[in-house]
């Protein structure tokens, strides 16, 4: 049975990491903090993104700007009946970076309590798919409904246009009632990250692997075009494998702790490196 993966040492845990996969905080893509009263990005490395605005569809009310985590939040109304329907959604580019990773809040009205229950879809290449382990609730403050550092699946790398939608997926509102047409929604602090990719050749061999499920529990499926040796290190930077990979391979990660690790690909003809990251639940 798995046991919970505490982070006792962290700053050496980071240091070890930093040093064995010459890893740096990932870059903010884009976010929206709304520090003013507009729908705009407010940031983020790509800025071709700073032109992208957060909407809502299914029949919200317009966005208004009020109190939000730090500053300002994305606000709406008129809820009701949005089961399914309703939802908060952005679109934005990752040319040029992998290991995407996405974080948002969202905070339900206190007088007038909005939906409660929400999932995150994301769609790059095909239709939109549920988000792994994207189901939250919501409640009137800025803890309850957070999302930190989500891994988006390896389709969302390197795309002109990646899609993501917080949906309610029921029409309970965040005390237990159901959400009424006065119902508030508030959305606020979305970071999108991912890790630069370095040259064509990384490029191109980071668009060739495909990890998933991540996060997983039992399994890693590994699918990559090439010839390479794949190896699992976990936080501290301990090998826990390695095996050869040449088309498609599985991994069993039933009896490692759950917490963050990282598979490192090299492609054996060429020595080019690309690093993962697997969220073991």
């Amino acid at each position: 049975m798995k046991k919970n993966y505490f982070f006792t040492t962290l700053s050496v845990i980071t240091l070890t990491v930093i040093m064995q996969f010459n890893l740096v905080a990932q870059d903010t893509i884009v976010q929206w903090t709304f520090p003013t009263e507009s729908a705009m990005a407010d940031g983020g490395i790509i800025t071709s993104n700073l032109t992208q605005v957060i909407e809502t569809a299914g029949g919200t009310s317009e966005i208004q700007f009020k109190n939000g985590s730090t500053t300002k939040a994305a606000q709406a109304t008129e809820w009701n009946d949005g089961a399914d329907e309703k939802k908060w959604k952005v679109e934005f580019e990752t040319s040029g970076y992998t290991n995407i990773s996405m974080s948002s809040k969202i905070s339900s009205g206190g007088n007038n309590p909005g939906p409660r229950d929400f999932r995150v879809q994301y769609k790059a290449d095909g239709d939109w798919t549920d988000l792994e382990d994207s189901y939250f609730q919501t409640a009137n403050d800025w803890t309850t409904g957070v999302l930190l550092n989500v891994a988006l699946p390896d389709v969302c790398d390197d795309q002109s246009s990646v899609k993501l939608r917080w949906i309610m997926t029921s029409d309970t509102a965040s005390d237990g009632t159901i959400v009424s047409t006065n119902g508030i929604s508030k959305i606020d602090d979305i970071f999108i990250t991912g890790d630069m990719i370095d040259g064509i050749e990384e490029a191109t061999l980071a668009q060739s692997i495909k990890v998933y499920p991540n996060p997983t529990s039992d399994f890693i499926n590994i699918a990559i075009e090439k010839e390479a040796e794949v190896s699992l290190f976990d936080l501290t930077g301990k090998k826990l494998m390695m095996l050869k990979a040449d088309g498609s391979t599985i991994i069993n990660v039933s009896e490692f702790n759950s917490g963050l690790y990282f598979l490192r690909v090299v492609d054996v003809s060429s020595g080019v490196v690309v690093t993962k990251r697997v969220m073991i639940k």
